[in-house]
């Protein structure tokens, strides 16, 4: 509700309880400020969606591409990038992709996948919910000092191997475990 009639809703909310007309509009009350704390819930349930209102539309399609090239540096069709430049300017300032772009041109060359919470959430709205499940329940179930091998994973599950990088840098960043630093490898070490 706007402040300028905040004092109203106030005063409906005193007089509700001895005036009985006013009991109509105590409901209606209840029922906006309701709207709004579900709305404020789903906002920071869901944080990447309420960056712009086709956040979703654009990481279905952003995944489904990840899916075809099992990469996190990806290239669209030149509509992709003038059809979606706001919500894709919205990820680039948020920090979830950046942009390869050409000096003298507006589109960019492609995007690049920096965020592994980006890529989960894509998983999340547009993945397979069963195959996630058996991939995080592998990697929460690593045994101290045993490693985990991503190219097997992405046999065994039939997931991109980014999305498999992606679970392993996060349970790396809460101190779970290790991921490799060696150049074309996707392995994990249970460390806690």
């Amino acid at each position: 509700m706007s402040k300028s009639i905040d004092w109203f809703c106030k005063i409906v909310r005193v007089a509700g309880v001895n005036f009985p007309g006013a009991a109509s509009l105590v409901q209606f009350q209840a029922e906006l400020d309701s709207m709004a704390m579900s709305k404020r819930i789903e906002k920071l349930e869901d944080p990447i969606s309420y960056l712009h209102e086709d956040i979703q539309e654009v990481s279905k399609l952003i995944y489904a591409q990840l899916v075809t090239c099992d990469s996190v540096n990806l290239d669209f069709d030149d509509d992709f990038y003038v059809k979606y430049s706001r919500p894709l300017a919205a990820l680039t300032k948020s920090g979830y992709i950046s942009q390869n772009n050409v000096l003298g041109s507006r589109i960019p060359l492609g995007i690049n996948l920096i965020d592994p919470s980006f890529i989960l959430y894509m998983c999340a709205i547009a993945g397979d919910n069963k195959t996630m499940e058996r991939l995080v329940k592998t990697v929460d179930e690593c045994p101290v000092g045993q490693w985990l091998n991503g190219k097997v994973l992405k046999e065994e599950l039939v997931i991109p191997l980014y999305v498999i990088r992606a679970v392993f840098e996060v349970y790396e960043a809460k101190g779970y475990g290790l991921l490799s630093r060696e150049i074309g490898s996707c392995n994990y070490m249970g460390n806690a």
